[in-house]
This record gives structure tokens, sequence and C-alpha cells, in this order.
């Protein structure tokens, strides 16, 4: 039988792991060592390094996006697209008023239509129970357990529709007053200078949802120190909202009360 070449002979050898080198040690007949050990080492070393390379390079393109913050006009021209693309909603909403001096806020929930320009209704749940129908200028809130309604002109009080216009589209006043505070968790959170139109209230903050572009939580601080936190869910954009969802016929025992700005 033919032997061959010394040089064939030490290339089968190394595969083998029967010889030593230089490059690592020897590693008995038998064994199935395809690479000196030095050579595992460095591919080790080589993959090690381009996994803290991949690594860095997520971290430093994380900051990256996060260096590029939306400015306050650019999220007025996402707003103004949704006041066009969104003309009517439904939502779950969650309401807390933290009073000082009270060990636990007053929570309340319900369920909110909005339809443009100038309708809104607002269902609470007992046990704060109420309902409130915008339409128009005219304002009714119906209390069903005192059996009491409060009707309000609001032709008659700039204030509060000042205030309810501001909750159905708040653009002109982001657009006025409003300062990018930062992200979190997809939302940007605006702020809002409340001198002038809202002097009433020491602070304002809106989170707005970057898939919407509608606000899903508004933080409202009074000069009192009390604040009441609205947050809303479950949003349906652009339903099918039946005219008498705006409509809200009295029982004929209830007391109507003109409230005057």
């Amino acid at each position: 039988m033919d032997v061959p070449p010394p040089k064939v002979q030490r290339i089968i050898q190394k595969l083998k792991g029967t010889v030593n080198d230089g490059k690592g040690p020897t590693v008995e007949k038998g064994h199935r060592l395809l690479y000196p050990c030095r050579e595992i080492l460095t591919h080790r070393k080589e993959w090690t390094m381009k996994r803290a390379l991949f690594l860095m390079a997520l971290v430093f393109s994380s900051f990256a996006l996060q260096a590029k913050a939306l400015t306050l006009e650019e999220v007025v021209l996402h707003l103004k697209d949704a006041q066009q693309r969104v003309q009517g909603l439904k939502a779950h909403l969650l309401q807390e008023k933290y009073t000082a001096g009270d060990s636990a806020p007053v929570v309340m929930e319900g369920i909110i239509w909005i339809k443009r320009p100038d309708k809104l209704r607002m269902d609470i749940f007992p046990p704060h129970e109420s309902i409130t129908v915008l339409e128009g200028q005219q304002l009714l809130i119906y209390f069903p357990e005192e059996r009491v309604a409060q009707r309000v002109d609001l032709s008659k009080d700039s204030a509060l529709a000042r205030w309810l216009q501001f909750l159905q589209d708040p653009l002109e006043e982001v657009s006025k007053r409003g300062e990018i505070e930062g992200t979190k968790e997809g939302k940007v959170i605006v702020g809002l200078n409340p001198s002038g139109q809202f002097d009433q209230f020491r602070r304002i903050r809106l989170w707005i949802d970057e898939g919407l572009w509608l606000p899903v939580r508004i933080e409202v601080v009074e000069k009192s120190g009390d604040v009441t936190i609205t947050s809303y869910s479950a949003i349906e954009v652009n339903p099918a909202l039946p005219e008498d969802v705006f409509r809200l016929e009295l029982p004929p025992d209830v007391e109507v009360v003109e409230l005057r700005g």
C-alpha cells in the first residue's frame, strides 16, 4: 500500500488531533478535534467582539432614535391630520380626582361619545351616576339618583364653552401654548401654559397617542392643588353613532335648574 507523502501524513494527523504543531496541546488519538485549542479561543474572542459591537450598535441606534424627538410643529401637523380624519369617536373613560387632604382619590368610570363639530355625550356609571349631553350651545347634566338636571347655555358662559371646546379638540391650544415635555410608552407629553384662557388652573398636561394622534390622558392641576386625571381607553374611531345618542329625554318628575355663567 502506498504511503502518503510526509506533508499529506501531517495534515491527516493534524485532523485526527495527534500532532502538536505549536498552536495547541496534543490531543490523544480517537478524539475528533478539528481545530487546535488556540484557534478555538481565537474564534471565541472574535465572536465575543462581534457580539459586543452589535450590542453597542443597538445602544447607539436607540440613543439616536431618542435624540430625534418630535417638535411642537410636527405634533401640531399630526393633530391637524387627525382633526380631518376623525369625525367621531367612542371611548371608555376613567377619571381620578385627588383632593388635598384626602387619602384616596374619587374615581369615576364611564363611556364618552364625541361627534364633530359640537356634539358630546358622557355617561358616568354608579355610584357617581350622571349623564352629560352637549349639542351645539346647550349643555345638559342629569343626575338620575337626585332626579335633578342642570342646563347651561354656553353662549352665556364663555369660560365653560372654551374648556369643552378644548376637551373635544385641543389643536388650537396646543399650537398656541404647547410645550413638548417628552415621550413615554408611545405617548407625546405636551404641557400647556394655562394663563389667559384657563388661568383657573396651575398646570395642564396632555398625553397624545402617537398612533391615533388623539389625547388619551389629560392631567389638570387646579390652583388649590387638586389634581384631576382623565384617561381614555378602548377608543373607537369614526364609529356609527345614531343621532339620538346626543339627545336626552328627561323624566317628567326631574327638576331642571338653569345655570348661568
